[in-house]
């Protein structure tokens, strides 16, 4: 067998374990998966996760820069230009910074979207505005310079309550969409335009919902 070919089937191997992977940490929650279901479901050997991931660690920070390297580059890019700005951000602009990657991506691949919105969301409740290993490897957070064009918009509000209630309210929007789909009235999920409506809702409940927990800002 040519090395050319090892490295095709690898990079088949690989994807066969990420998706298998994706699909059980979503529908079955982070804890309660093992490396042995993981290579159990995707039909391979028991050490297939270890040898081409290492640890579960590296496996969901694989998972999750998979589809999430394009949510947060353009996060990254929209802050940029929020930095840019010689006027400090208003709510709504800092909320669609930040969210409109994630509709983005529900719009480009429905399913395998809801699935990594569901895995950030398990990732990032426990920690809050101090995300764990896997979350801070993908740098999906971009704490500190989100944070940044936060406090330019909220000068007077204290620094560590602004970035707890900031990580609150971001972590109430994930929550909301991760559920998006339930309000189908069916067992499919919501149709793009019905979906982009929902985020509309969400960004609006957040903008008010920043408000009221930072102070007076910009509007």
């Amino acid at each position: 067998m040519t090395d050319s070919r090892q490295n095709r089937q690898g990079d088949v191997t690989r994807l066969r374990l990420l998706k298998t992977a994706e699909r059980l940490f979503a529908t079955e929650g982070l804890d309660a998966v093992s490396l042995r279901a993981v290579n159990a479901a995707a039909g391979l050997g028991p050490s297939s996760v270890h040898y081409h991931f290492g640890t579960k660690e590296d496996l969901v920070a694989a998972v999750l820069l998979d589809m999430g390297t394009s949510v947060r580059d353009q996060i990254s890019a929209n802050v940029d230009a929020l930095a840019a700005d010689k006027e400090p951000p208003t709510v709504e602009a800092l909320v669609r910074a930040v969210t409109a990657p994630y509709k983005t991506l529900l719009l480009r691949h429905r399913t395998r979207g809801m699935r990594w919105i569901r895995i950030v969301t398990q990732i990032s409740q426990p920690q809050m505005s101090r995300p764990g290993p896997a979350l801070e490897a993908t740098e999906l957070h971009l704490r500190d310079h989100l944070l940044d064009q936060v406090r330019r918009s909220f000068p007077a509000t204290d620094p560590e309550r602004l970035e707890t209630r900031w990580a609150v309210a971001l972590m109430g929007f994930l929550q909301a969409l991760s559920r998006a789909d339930d309000w189908s009235g069916s067992s499919k999920p919501l149709a793009p335009e019905r979906l982009a409506d929902f985020y509309e809702d969400q960004v609006v409940f957040l903008v008010g919902g920043v408000r009221q927990l930072l102070g007076l800002a910009p509007n």
